[in-house]
């Protein structure tokens, strides 16, 4: 045991370093990609607040045809509401009624000029939204998003194979520091046994 635990300790240091780089790997790859969904709902919802600034009409600003039904199609979609929230003109549909984010979505983005968050509207469905104020005295947001569910399976991809690999690195790496300690403690028996011979 006291061997094992001598083994332990001199390798935990590359154990650590080994959890450390996986972990940042895997947080850097995971931002790209969550950051990277919000890339076409900026567009729109930048495009559309200038839109609405400009004269036009929400009716103007969001296009007619298919309804989105964001619980399961993967399209970018956009919304308009009121200055307390209430949505006036949608692309999109969630649970048979207008998509409507909960109020401090809004308050943040007054405050801030915009906010990008994910929006769960029900237990099955999470939205990669932005949204952008009216730069004018309407008090009206345009929000764009998109549901997440590819970008989850691909999380759920890399959180399994960092994690395998991570492990089968962290062995790999003991049995090696446990082979080192072996050739050094033999060539350290040698060498004092042939002291002592001589």
């Amino acid at each position: 045991m006291n061997r094992f635990n001598g083994l332990f300790f001199h390798w935990l240091p590359l154990g650590a370093a080994i959890i450390g780089i996986c972990g940042l790997l895997y947080v850097t790859v995971q931002q790209n990609y969550r950051q990277s969904l919000n890339d076409p709902q900026i567009q729109i919802a930048e495009d559309g607040a200038r839109a609405l600034a400009s004269g036009k009409k929400p009716v103007d600003v969001v296009p007619r045809g298919t309804i989105i039904n964001i619980s399961e199609d993967l399209a970018p979609f956009i919304a308009i509401f009121d200055k307390d929230g209430n949505p006036l003109e949608s692309s999109a549909i969630i649970d048979n009624a207008l998509p409507k984010p909960p109020a401090g979505v809004f308050e943040h983005a007054k405050s801030y000029g915009e906010n990008k968050v994910t929006w769960q509207p029900n237990s099955s469905t999470r939205i990669a939204l932005v949204v952008r104020p009216v730069p004018d005295n309407s008090g009206w947001f345009v929000a764009s998003g998109r549901n997440m569910r590819e970008v989850e399976k691909r999380e759920d991809d890399l959180t399994k194979m960092i994690g395998a690999g991570m492990v089968a690195v962290l062995i790999l790496s003991f049995i090696l520091d446990s082979a080192g300690d072996f050739w050094r403690r033999r060539a350290m028996s040698a060498a004092i046994y042939k002291n002592k011979v001589q």
